[in-house]
């Protein structure tokens, strides 16, 4: 009976997950059918090639330019040689330049990218205020996504370019970020924001005594918003079936290793779907992220997914599936003794101790109550780590808020996320 009930749930997962590559294709058919724009505030993309996937770096600047800001593009290298991209909004629409001192680095989550900072209105977006209070705005790009597939010595068609996860990420492309961002601007330190995988980066960062100090006396405020360090309860019921089947692992070792390319389907869904059918453009998103259109724009949503998912490695997803299956906070496992001991020289793979992690001054969490990825019962784990991580200085205990009704995307995508998040950030930092 036993095998048999596991059998049961294993064939659920898989016609769950067969639905969700369903409405996928359907939105590509659909997108097929009609391409007009969409109406309102929100422009679209109108290059000379009417497609953003031929020219992702072009529209990313197009976008942030029609709203009235400027825009540049920069690019760093990592000590193993990945090319990341950056945008760069350097000052407020109606300014010349930023105030003195005043820098912060925006860092998207996982099969994200820097264009879901800015896809709302000015006055909704979080890069765009920041800008407007002064601040000099990046955001980069990790390794990998559709802004940084470029390395020095290896080309996206080998495989040995996608051999990476978050723990390079975060080793590796984070303190790339902060020498480059700080280099150009000659501040001493900058605001660092981090949504979902971005946190992650940051918590790991932070764990280990080897890049702490790299990054901890470098950040001036570490706003987090919906933090991602365990994942063992998740709710995301596309990830949990990805980690309960394996999916990444097969594919893993099969020798596929890009996870949703820039040329994903999801891409050519026209803004004008969301319009007509927002229960069409609500079932695609609670099938690919867990999330509902409850708080956002149905145009600004279809604009967002111009570009993402912006892909990343099957390792990454096969990392993720690891936690989720573990309920762990640790660095990729190899999956045999002799594997990790050649990589950690350690049977096991090492943990991210968070109940040491080096905090900066101020951190501040900002948590949803219907956040499916970053679980509830997750945050307040994470919590209590913190706690435990400065018993002996209260005052790096992070801040955190609570907003009831926003799911995992809301802290990026929200049309009122300026209301009940961006406004008390600025509220936090100078």
């Amino acid at each position: 009976p036993m095998a048999r009930m596991k059998r049961a749930r294993t064939m659920a997962a898989a016609g769950r997950t067969l639905l969700a590559a369903a409405l996928l294709l359907a939105a590509a058919s659909m997108a097929s059918a009609a391409r007009s724009g969409p109406s309102g505030e929100y422009q679209t993309w109108t290059g000379a090639s009417g497609s953003p996937q031929s020219d992702p770096r072009a529209f990313h600047i197009k976008y942030v330019e029609d709203f009235g800001y400027k825009c540049e593009f920069h690019q760093t290298t990592t000590r193993d040689g990945y090319v990341l991209g950056l945008f760069r909004i350097p000052h407020g629409a109606s300014q010349n330049s930023a105030t003195p001192g005043k820098v912060a680095v925006l860092q998207h989550g996982l099969l994200g990218s820097s264009f879901g900072w800015v896809v709302n209105l000015p006055h909704q977006s979080l890069a765009y205020m920041l800008a407007n209070a002064g601040y000099d705005v990046w955001m980069p790009n990790t390794r990998g996504n559709v802004f940084s597939r470029n390395n020095t010595h290896l080309n996206p068609d080998e495989e040995a370019f996608w051999d990476f996860s978050w723990d390079d990420q975060l080793e590796l492309d984070l303190p790339a970020v902060y020498d480059y961002v700080l280099g150009e601007t000659g501040n001493s330190d900058l605001v660092y924001v981090g949504h979902s995988q971005g946190t992650t980066m940051m918590f790991g960062g932070l764990s280990d005594p080897k890049i702490a100090p790299l990054l901890q006396p470098r950040t001036s405020h570490y706003i987090a918003l919906a933090p991602v360090a365990y994942v063992g309860n998740t709710e995301q019921q596309l990830l949990k079936d990805l980690a309960d089947m394996g999916v990444a692992e097969q594919l893993y070792k099969f020798g596929v290793k890009e996870w949703l390319p820039d040329e994903w389907i999801l891409h050519y869904i026209d803004p004008v779907i969301c319009d007509v059918s927002p229960t069409f453009c609500q079932s695609l998103l609670i099938a690919f992220s867990g999330c509902s259109l409850r708080h956002k724009n149905a145009t600004a949503v279809a604009n967002y997914l111009e570009l993402e998912p912006a892909g990343t490695s099957v390792k990454n997803v096969v990392h993720w599936s690891q936690q989720v299956r573990e309920n762990s906070f640790t660095m990729f496992d190899y999956e045999s003794p002799e594997a990790n001991r050649q990589h950690y020289n350690q049977t096991d793979p090492p943990k991210y101790d968070l109940s040491q992690i080096q905090l900066p001054n101020s951190t501040i969490f900002f948590a949803g109550g219907f956040d499916t990825l970053a679980d509830p019962t997750d945050v307040d784990h994470l919590i209590l780590l913190m706690q435990e991580a400065t018993k002996n200085d209260q005052s790096k205990f992070p801040y955190t808020y609570k907003v009831l009704d926003y799911d995992h995307l809301d802290f990026t995508l929200a049309d009122d996320a300026y209301i009940y998040v961006y406004s008390k950030i600025l509220e936090h930092i100078p």
